[in-house]
């Protein structure tokens, strides 16, 4: 038997005499975008679908009610419940949603059945619908299947084929909705001249009901993301929506909630991470796209918790859940309706809730004012500084051991193993008879300033596009502080507690022994930097007392710079920002403005 088929930039089914069929796989997006186009192209007076014919005027029921959620219940013969989810993404219903709407005929003729096995097909992602369209995916999933069907897959193929053949008798275009692993079957079928007589399994009671918001966000096989812009392109005519794209723009707008309720930054190198990963992680997992468990997993890993929690809001967020005919609203958990499932757990970075006085504070900051005695009264804040100092120590060591690395070579082995075996030169060189040894460079000291650039920002911007328009410098405080040089928001832009302020740094200089640095920003010798970041780094050279200086930005400093730098005889070891952790990076980005020592005291119940 042959099937007509249409393909290429148009809609994929396949053709029995006045039957058209869509093979389909359940719950996802691509596949109820197939449907949809499909139901246009043919433009049938009968739509058949791949669901249950005893439960037709519930489901069809539930199909109206969209894009509202909802959920048929039926008792099985065990009295365990079953659940259909109707939701937007689901290719079944948007036929028969479809069919409503254009007040065409809308039949479920599917057999049911108790006691179904488990059984999974082997299926590709569905994302390759988007790039090489449902008819080279229908083909390779004939080539590759390897499902072996059982008695109850027989018999629903039996009664979906009568049921066909009878519609076919009444309408002149009957679109079918069918699951690829039986929809060639049942076209086959339709020619026989007689059909076994098959039961349904009976059914007491069979409800629709809805869903609480709660469990909304979590059963739903399609995210409520994915579910809402599939609605909003159902009522264009432009091209399926691009699950891809969809993912980055929901990283995209998370990363604006997150930005506001954290006051943390987010650069543009967490985008990039984040969809390198989940590539990844997909890959792994034989999938093109991330699930929503692997993309919470990402945002977790590649920025932090609270990022993760923001994208899970977004994500799971459903803005069409009305439940106007108030339905019963059930508060179903994941594994009622899909079994087994993973948990990710969100911790947040917040303040404690016992401390109900701590919360009193900080609810109306209107009256809250940052107005210091004197420009030498600001002061920082002790724990932060903790912070920042120990990072200090760690990119002093990273220096180094970048010049170590540099000037490592292997040699062969005479009398000492130097500091390890290379491995791969031994094998190398294995028809020697020799083994080799590492030995590293020796650096010419130790680094005495570091710098750091989060936002290479241009000192003659203006205020608008340069929001690092505070500069100033800091004396440490003691013998364990360095002398810190920094451009940062402006002081009094973010007041967070009585004279306290919350700033970002755009970057900073730190430098070892403290109280030997003037104030670079008026000093004349700097006249000639570029950008802000320039200036830090001339400063950090001038000031160092150890040879090296570490140099962290997005960009390596000009030649210029490392020319002012041997004049000397000290050198700037850059490293790449992005080798860093985001997280940390994040956390000492942030900083607090005291207007007075005194504040130190209370500064713990406003800074979290």
């Amino acid at each position: 038997m042959s099937f007509d088929t249409m393909y290429g930039e148009e809609p994929f089914f396949l053709r029995k005499n006045n039957i058209w069929a869509v093979p389909i796989s359940h719950y996802n997006m691509e596949m109820a975008a197939q449907v949809r186009r499909a139901f246009h192209e043919i433009r049938p007076d009968c739509v058949a679908v791949e669901l249950a014919e005893t439960m037709q005027l519930q489901l069809l029921h539930a199909a109206s009610r969209l894009p509202d959620i909802s959920v048929v219940i039926a008792d099985s013969g065990s009295h365990d419940p079953i659940y259909y989810m109707c939701e937007p993404c689901e290719p079944a219903f948007e036929g028969l949603r479809s069919a409503l709407e254009s007040k065409v005929a809308a039949w479920c003729i599917d057999l049911d059945v108790d006691y179904y096995p488990d059984m999974h097909d082997f299926l590709p992602d569905p994302y390759a619908i988007q790039r090489i369209g449902l008819k080279n995916y229908y083909e390779a999933y004939k080539k590759f299947r390897g499902i072996v069907k059982n008695k109850e897959d027989n018999d629903r193929e039996i009664h979906m084929a009568r049921r066909l053949k009878e519609l076919s008798l009444s309408h002149e275009r009957i679109l079918f909705i069918g699951g690829m692993a039986h929809v060639e079957a049942v076209l086959n079928l339709v020619d026989n001249e007689s059909f076994p007589k098959l039961n349904h399994a009976p059914r007491n009671v069979v409800e629709v009901c809805s869903l609480t918001d709660q469990s909304t966000r979590e059963i739903m096989a399609e995210y409520g993301w994915i579910s809402k812009h599939y609605e909003t392109w159902r009522h264009t005519s432009n091209t399926p929506p691009d699950r891809q794209k969809l993912i980055y723009e929901l990283f995209k707008e998370a990363s604006t909630n997150y930005i506001k309720n954290t006051g943390n930054v987010f650069p543009g190198y967490h985008l990039r991470n984040l969809m390198k990963f989940l590539r990844n992680y997909a890959l792994i997992r034989n999938q093109l796209m991330p699930d929503l468990h692997q993309i919470l997993s990402g945002a977790k890993g590649c920025v932090d918790h609270n990022y993760a929690y923001e994208v899970w809001v977004l994500a799971t967020e459903y803005p069409h859940r009305r439940n106007i005919d108030n339905l019963p609203e059930l508060n179903l958990k994941i594994e009622d309706v899909w079994g087994h499932s993973k948990l990710i757990n969100f911790h947040l970075k917040s303040k404690n809730p016992k401390s109900a006085s701590a919360q009193r504070l900080r609810k109306d900051r209107t009256k809250m004012r940052f107005d210091p005695p004197g420009p030498f009264s600001i002061c920082s804040y002790p724990p932060e500084d903790v912070v920042i100092e120990q990072f200090g120590e760690f990119l002093k060591k990273k220096g180094t051991q970048i010049l170590q690395e540099e000037g490592a070579r292997t040699i062969p082995f005479s009398s000492s193993i130097e500091d390890g075996i290379d491995t791969r030169e031994t094998i190398r060189h294995w028809h020697e008879k020799k083994m080799y040894v590492k030995t590293k460079g020796k650096p010419p000291g130790r680094v005495g300033s570091i710098v750091i650039i989060f936002n290479e920002d241009a000192d003659g911007d203006e205020a608008k596009s340069n929001p690092y328009s505070w500069t100033t410098t800091w004396i440490g405080e003691h013998s364990q502080e360095s002398d810190m040089s920094f451009y940062a928001t402006p002081v009094t832009a973010n007041v967070v507690g009585p004279g306290i302020s919350r700033c970002e740094y755009g970057g900073f200089m730190m430098s070892y022994p403290p109280r030997r640095l003037y104030d670079v920003w008026s000093d004349p010798d700097y006249a000639d930097c570029r950008t802000k970041a320039e200036v830090l780094l001339k400063a950090a050279i001038d000031y160092s007392v150890q040879p090296l200086i570490t140099y962290v930005a997005a960009t390596p400093p000009r030649s210029a710079m490392k020319s002012y730098a041997r004049r000397f005889g000290k050198k700037v070891v850059y490293l790449p920002i992005g080798q860093l952790s985001p997280v940390t990076l994040s956390k000492l980005r942030v900083f607090h403005v005291l207007d007075s020592h005194s504040k130190r005291n209370i500064a713990g119940e406003y800074i979290f």
